[in-house]
């Protein structure tokens, strides 16, 4: 009967098991990716010994180590998933320890769920998720350890409480937490939690004399593994979870409404992810993965799969333009006027990621350089790859080569982008910008894409975001200025759509607008439906004009 019983133990597990991995992968391996830049491993001496000695540096090596292989979403799933299920044996390990029982799976899903919820907060750092499974490993080890030499509890308690501080940090005090509360239900002598607890507050009374945190209440508490301003309460959540747990499962018979008990947790967790979860910045992680791979047809699919606003400069526009598609297609996007974001700081760093690999790829180095340096400034591992690499083409742009040899040294100690930054500072076919010119002095996009296409005319996306341009704004005064410039050369057909609207019938025949167009907006002005001219310009100043009325 005890086996049959652990069998179908294992079975549960492994279907739980099953289960996270499958929520991790589809809700967050894009998430996943955007932390492969935030602690990025470098294979250096100095930089290793640097982490080391300092408190929580072994940690922030494993972290950073294992984050760099995120570049592969699928990889930071199956981390995220292998982290959750030893947690979780970890966990059922505790409680069989502690109270002779590990029939309580619904219990052992809690810290479960708040670290799936974790991975949601935009502070949150993936340091959490490994220090929270090194303390799980670390505080079974002890009890097995205690277990059989218990007249070593004590040297055990505080030797384990000192080394875990050393490696991880202050998950310490979750470690000293567990064993006085496993201490107090098992009514064994509580002075190892006590000292262990003790432990964990002299260490960071002595790193705060020396310096290395703000304050006794940063040394001492779990805070170190997001970043602030955030009150970290979900991370909070998960690490008081465990010994909530571990007192439950004593004195709750949970086995009675396992069913029950499984159905509310669940529920529960599924409409805080279903809360806490951003479709629009999920999209935008996902986007950005898609960008960095040069994979522009995926994201033309993904957003031809939705209705959510379209910016001028967003990776949709960016794929299109790829694909010499964006004049032919844009408008089969709900496409919005061109203005400043407005975006909350949320997403900050993911928008600025997204508008520096816009501007780069069409040739506007002034705004692609300071938005890939304000993204990097605020990248907490202070290298971002991604842009790195971007700064090393732009500085040589502008003749600033030292600059670029600086990012390109930065990204040698790397993996995966030492081998793309040597290729990048070697590339003598970069085109020498003058550092007087208005590639340097931001001028706005009419005047900056003018410039750009006017000194490169191979410059198919240039040309195609200057257009847009003119066309999303409806202004007369530039579409004029662009049919002078471009006098007696083939129009776009969305051009023409433009013309139409902004002057009369003679002056469109003048500028040679095809009669096909011109008849075709007559058809509209008598009465057509404009569902029947969906996707063209004329659609797009219809529902501008509606959202102009509504505001």
């Amino acid at each position: 009967m005890k086996n049959k019983t652990t069998n179908t133990n294992g079975k549960i597990t492994i279907a739980i098991v099953c289960i996270i991995g499958l929520i991790t992968f589809v809700l967050q391996r894009f998430k996943l990716y955007t932390f492969e830049s935030d602690y990025l491993f470098l294979y250096d001496t100095d930089w290793i010994m640097q982490n080391l000695l300092a408190p929580g540096g072994i940690n922030l090596i494993i972290t950073s180590f294992t984050t760099q292989f995120f570049k592969f979403p699928i990889v930071g799933a199956t981390v995220a998933t292998i982290i959750y299920a030893a947690i979780l044996l970890c966990l059922k390990q505790l409680i069989s320890n502690t109270i002779q029982t590990g029939e309580h799976f619904p219990l052992l899903l809690i810290p479960i769920g708040f670290l799936l919820m974790c991975i949601e907060e935009s502070s949150y750092s993936f340091r959490g998720h490994t220090t929270f499974a090194i303390c799980m490993i670390v505080t079974v080890l002890y009890q097995r350890f205690v277990s059989r030499h218990e007249r070593f509890g004590l040297t055990a308690a505080a030797l384990c409480t000192l080394l875990l501080y050393l490696a991880a940090g202050s998950v310490a005090l979750l470690f000293a937490t567990i064993v006085l509360v496993t201490d107090i239900l098992q009514k064994r002598n509580v002075i190892n939690g006590f000292v262990c607890i003790c432990v964990v507050f002299i260490c960071g009374f002595a790193f705060y004399l020396t310096g290395t945190f703000i304050s006794t209440v940063e040394a001492s508490l779990p805070m170190q593994y997001y970043n602030w301003p955030s009150s970290g309460l979900i991370a909070t959540c998960a690490w008081l979870a465990v010994p909530a747990v571990v007192i439950a499962a004593k004195f709750i018979n949970i086995q009675r409404f396992d069913y029950i008990a499984l159905a509310v947790i669940v529920a529960g967790f599924s409409f805080g992810l279903n809360k806490m979860h951003d479709a629009k910045k999920y999209k935008m992680q996902h986007e950005n993965y898609l960008a960095d791979n040069g994979r522009w047809d995926n994201i033309v699919r993904l957003n031809s799969r939705n209705n959510m606003k379209t910016n001028f400069i967003s990776y949709t526009n960016l794929a299109l333009a790829m694909q010499g598609q964006l004049l032919d297609r844009m408008f089969e996007f709900n496409q919005q006027l061109p203005a400043p974001r407005t975006d909350s700081r949320i997403v900050r760093n993911e928008i600025l990621r997204m508008e520096s690999l816009v501007y780069f790829k069409s040739g506007n180095m002034a705004e692609a350089r300071q938005a890939a340096f304000n993204s990097a400034l605020i990248t907490p591992g202070e290298i971002e790859p991604h842009d790195f690499l971007r700064l090393i083409t732009i500085n040589k742009s502008f003749d600033a080569d030292a600059v670029s040899q600086k990012y390109a040294d930065a990204l040698s100690k790397t993996l995966f982008y030492k081998q793309k930054a040597a290729t990048a500072v070697a590339d003598s076919n970069i085109t020498r910008l003058p550092a007087n010119s208005n590639f340097c002095e931001i001028d706005g996009f009419a005047h900056d894409y003018r410039k750009i296409t006017e000194a490169n005319k191979q410059n198919i996306v240039a040309q195609q975001f200057y257009i847009a341009y003119i066309l999303l704004s409806a202004d007369r005064n530039r579409l004029l200025s662009y049919l002078d410039d471009h006098n007696g050369q083939p129009m776009h057909r969305r051009v023409e759509e433009a013309c139409t609207i902004m002057f009369s019938t003679d002056e469109c025949r003048k500028f040679g607008i095809s009669e096909n167009v011109i008849n075709d907006f007559e058809k509209l002005k008598k009465g057509q439906k404009i569902n029947d001219f969906h996707k063209t310009y004329w659609y797009y100043i219809a529902y501008l004009n509606k959202t102009m009325m509504r505001k």
